[in-house]
């Protein structure tokens, strides 16, 4: 049997569906009920997802739990609680997977990968040391014991690094989907030298998929293509057949809003890296080619559009 955390999150949403769509029976752990799920209400099992005793009720050896959930603190703020769930939340779970023999995928993130000039490859060990973002650090540290576990201990585990994800049954909404939001009614938009990279949401349903039907072992980082600020608004702008005035703010300015503001330092400066992520792996085993960002975005548009009341 296949469990999911974090349904009903944008990821684990998509999953569902995907599970669904390809006849794969499954179930949903989740600590409450919500709209986004609603469709696959007769699979939802409620409960704490960090309790053993819960999960010792529930899971038998050779089940499939893929741990999506997580605290994804882009305002780098509540340590205690990013720490709990990113970190010690993993660890209960790893270590459970571990005693009952369950294949477990994880979803980490390129959040927590060290960025240089080169392309980036999946890590053998993360310095935890060299992030600065609480949620940076906790995913680091929940990734690195996965590792240990699996390289010492024989873990079967599928360890994943999606970049930042974008795309269609954005329900809470993610932080993209809030700002591709905001566009539909901006007059001005202001945008500064740098940008992200995107990795399409089903793309990322697509891999999890396939890792579970090929029962794939190790680490693969789920990236697509990296996409400039200024790019990226001209895409959602003209799918929205709309044109306000764009204004570039110089980077030494955005520099100093970092430190007047150091709740978005983290989510700035990730803006103003370089995200050379190689996604060689992703295509060569979980036979996942990158969906075009300029394709995803014209989903999520039309996605947003027709679930207006969501």
């Amino acid at each position: 049997m296949i469990y999911i955390t974090g349904a009903t999150g944008h990821i684990g949403n998509n999953l569902a569906r995907k599970l669904h769509k390809e006849k794969l029976d499954f179930r949903i752990l989740a600590r409450q009920n919500s709209k986004s799920i609603e469709p696959f209400k007769e699979k939802v099992i409620l409960g704490d997802i960090f309790s053993y005793d819960f999960l010792n009720q529930i899971l038998n050896e050779n089940d499939t739990l893929i741990h999506l959930a997580a605290y994804i603190n882009l305002k780098n703020d509540k340590k205690d609680l990013t720490a709990k769930i990113n970190f010690d939340g993993v660890k209960m779970i790893a270590d459970f997977c571990l005693e009952k023999s369950i294949y477990l995928i994880y979803t980490s993130s390129t959040d927590c990968i060290t960025h240089v000039d080169y392309n980036l490859s999946e890590p053998e060990e993360i310095n935890v040391n060299s992030l600065e973002g609480y949620y940076q650090k906790s995913k680091a540290l929940a990734t690195n014991y996965l590792l240990h576990l699996q390289k010492e201990q024989n873990l079967k585990c599928l360890i994943l690094y999606p970049s930042a994800v974008i795309g269609i049954n954005d329900f809470k909404p993610s932080a993209v989907g809030k700002e591709i939001k905001r566009c539909f009614k901006k007059r001005v938009c202001f945008y500064f030298h740098g940008g992200y990279n995107f990795v399409d949401v089903e793309d990322v349903a697509n891999a999890i998929f396939n890792g579970v039907k090929n029962n794939i072992y190790g680490s693969f980082i789920l990236s697509g293509e990296y996409i400039s600020l200024y790019k990226m608004y001209k895409l959602i702008f003209s799918n929205l057949d709309r044109s306000p005035l764009m204004i570039k703010i110089p980077v030494y300015l955005v520099k100093l809003g970092a430190k007047l503001f150091p709740k978005y330092k983290v989510m700035i400066y990730a803006l103003l890296t370089e995200h050379n992520f190689s996604n060689k792996k992703m295509i060569n085993t979980l036979k996942v080619n990158p969906t075009p960002i300029p394709i995803t975005l014209k989903n999520t548009i039309t996605w947003f559009k027709e679930n207006k009341n969501e």
